[in-house]
């Protein structure tokens, strides 16, 4: 049996004098292959092709990874094992390379939990073994070019703006949840201080501003009323807070803990504001990637279903039905397991045309929304120029079956 080694500096094709099925088990046998002239028993060097540059090494680096036979090792093996050997089985650590091998050269090919055992231990051995024809040190050599490997993958990752999509998206998820707890805080501390202003602002954004505006409520003079309902836009609200400043129940506040509210309150209105940014670079974003499914559903949903599924073309290459159920993967393998009703959505429920639409119909509008969804994530992928032409005429379509129920 013939085994074919891939590494920085060439192919290499071993030769296994015997059958090690059963030996490769035993731990003695494992102990003792890890000495060089032990394993130089079994195994020998048959036949070597050296890479001649490095853009070489990088293609054929490429190849392999995607499981492609290189028109450089196409040749090395009909040279060597094709033509010299008959009926030979070649082992080879990749399971796609080797089949790849089986179509394009008919050469009998193995890939099971043996051979790369047996690649295991042909790597160990082997830099001492390549000592003799190559001059260069090893891990250097495999160093370099994994980062060209890299970069050269990430030029080739065409889905590295749904990489800045989905980022976006779960920092977006990630700073509500920042926001709401520490208003929460904000809100609880600064009460003891003045209790009646959180029943009169609701928004915490405003209630932040506040604390920075207002600070102690003591110092609350009718020089800020003006400004009060500048901030507001309504002197109602300003003549508000200001009368309930002087009634106010709640406790003096000391200057350091008033600093430190002021301070979170500072901090919460910094992520509040970042997070108005980056919801419009997220919508600029998916606008050039997906701008039919925008149209369809909106930048926020359509951000959330390809961060959920981790790529537009991920998105496009699933069906209607299961673009319906997407979020909802617990409720339906609770519902499988104890035989109820399985879910009829997931992210689309959040979608104002499903909100619209009356319980009974609710079902068949979210079909009916998946169906158009999936159409928009196909067309949006596959064209070749962006427009939003196909999503406008989709919106139509679901606003006509909309009204189709009333």
């Amino acid at each position: 049996m013939f085994l074919l080694f891939e590494s920085i500096t060439g192919y290499a094709i071993f030769s296994s004098k015997e059958d090690l099925s059963f030996d490769i088990k035993s731990p003695n046998f494992q102990d003792k292959i890890l000495n060089l002239y032990y394993f130089l028993k079994f195994f020998k060097l048959k036949y070597f092709a050296p890479f001649q540059s490095i853009e070489q090494v990088l293609n054929d680096t490429l190849c392999i990874s995607n499981g492609v036979c290189s028109a450089f090792l196409l040749h090395f093996l009909s040279n060597t094992i094709k033509n010299k050997h008959k009926n030979l089985i070649l082992g080879v650590c990749e399971s796609k390379l080797a089949a790849n091998i089986n179509e394009n050269l008919m050469i009998e090919t193995i890939s099971n939990e043996l051979i790369q055992e047996l690649m295991r231990i042909i790597r160990h051995h082997f830099e001492k073994i390549s000592k003799d024809f190559f001059y260069r040190n090893i891990n250097k050599a495999q160093c370099s070019v994994s980062h060209l490997f890299s970069q050269n993958k990430m030029k080739f990752n065409f889905e590295r703006i749904d990489n800045m999509i989905i980022q976006s998206n779960f920092l977006i998820e990630q700073l509500d949840k920042n926001i709401n707890f520490l208003s929460m805080i904000c809100k609880e501390w600064y009460s003891w201080h003045f209790p009646e202003l959180n029943k009169i602002v609701k928004d915490s954004y405003l209630y932040c501003l506040l604390i920075k505006f207002i600070g102690n409520k003591n110092k609350l003079t009718i020089k800020k009323l003006s400004e009060l309902s500048i901030l507001f836009l309504n002197e109602k609200i300003g003549k508000k807070i200001f009368e309930n400043s002087k009634s106010s129940t709640g406790s003096n506040i000391e200057k350091i803990d008033m600093v430190i509210i002021e301070n979170l309150s500072t901090c919460i209105v910094s992520l509040a504001e970042f997070k108005l940014q980056l919801n419009r670079y997220l919508k600029k974003k998916i606008n050039k990637l997906a701008p039919n499914l925008c149209s369809v559903i909106g930048e926020c949903l359509g951000a959330k279903l390809i961060s959920k599924v981790g790529s537009l073309k991920n998105l496009s290459k699933y069906p209607s039905s299961t673009i319906q159920i997407l979020g909802s993967e617990k409720a339906l393998f609770r519902s499988l397991k104890k035989k109820t009703k399985t879910p009829k959505f997931g992210i689309l429920f959040n979608s104002s045309f499903i909100r619209k639409t009356g319980i009974k119909n609710k079902a068949k509008i979210a079909r009916f929304l998946s169906n158009k969804c999936s159409l928009a994530c196909r067309i949006d992928f596959f064209s070749s120029f962006n427009t939003n032409l196909f999503g406008k005429k989709f919106k139509k379509q679901i606003k006509q079956r909309i009204r189709s129920f009333f």
